[in-house]
């Protein structure tokens, strides 16, 4: 996985030098948190989504997550890989785990989400707004210069190219092959990692989402190719896979 990733940030990078980054903290809705980078308080209030904007690529940052009504906290070192992209965090009271990483420009909106920029002086003002989904997004572009045409489809642009017809048939091969659930979804997450950039249209996933064939099994996959879709705001397509509300919640907290 790492090297694919690293093969998609040169691509990335070549197109978006002068782009900064961004970090996303999340956390459950039972948890508002209040983050400290360097040492240097981002904001006076607890929050369930915070953005911080205007983070530099190539460095390294200490972070800190305090909880309301809590003395607990938890504290790490990340690494922000390059500018141009956006690094999500799940936060608990026992970690600060990175979920995904975006270009900055696919980066789905979430209502009520804090959006700070990195603030790097004590004496400066903390420049905070709250995002409102209800209001029409019309900042978006597309974050690469050269990408695939989805016919009928102006949502946000997760990777550049799909999967070729050939590639897609050599996934479902693999998936076909296997006759253990368990030995399915392996080989064919670690076929996708190997890839030197794997880019999948919703439709796609969806076409091998259904050779699986249990609930638990639909709804781990459905996780793993979050990262690697085209048409993010197509998503919602895979709903219909899935038979209990409660995957179809699971899956909904993807597209916060």
């Amino acid at each position: 996985m790492r090297e694919a990733l690293f093969i998609f940030l040169i691509f990335f990078l070549a197109e978006h030098s002068a782009q900064a980054a961004s970090v996303v903290f999340q956390t459950d809705n039972k948890d508002s948190i209040q983050v400290t980078i360097n040492n240097i308080k981002q904001h006076n209030n607890y929050n369930n989504s915070i953005r911080i904007n205007q983070l530099k690529g190539n460095s390294p940052y200490n972070v800190r997550i305090d909880f309301k009504n809590d003395t607990a906290f938890v504290k790490t070192n990340i690494y922000i890989i390059a500018e141009g992209l956006a690094h999500i965090y799940h936060i608990d009271k026992k970690e600060i785990q990175l979920k995904k990483i975006v270009p900055s420009a696919s980066l789905p909106n979430t209502k009520n989400q804090e959006i700070l920029t990195y603030l790097i002086n004590v004496n400066e003002p903390i420049d905070t707004a709250v995002n409102d989904t209800l209001l029409e997004d019309t900042t978006y572009i597309v974050p690469f210069a050269s990408y695939y045409k989805l016919e009928n489809y102006e949502g946000k642009i997760g990777c550049p190219f799909p999967l070729k017809p050939e590639e897609q048939a050599e996934l479902r091969g693999i998936i076909l092959a296997e006759n253990l659930e368990e030995s399915k979804l392996e080989k064919v997450k670690i076929a996708i990692q190997d890839m030197d950039s794997a880019c999948v249209l919703v439709d796609q996933t969806k076409e091998l989402i259904v050779l699986f064939e249990y609930e638990e099994t639909r709804l781990n996959f459905a996780k793993f190719m979050y990262p690697y879709t085209f048409d993010i705001d197509n998503y919602e397509k895979l709903y219909s896979v899935f038979n209990f509300e409660n995957s179809k919640d699971e899956l909904k907290l993807l597209l916060k």
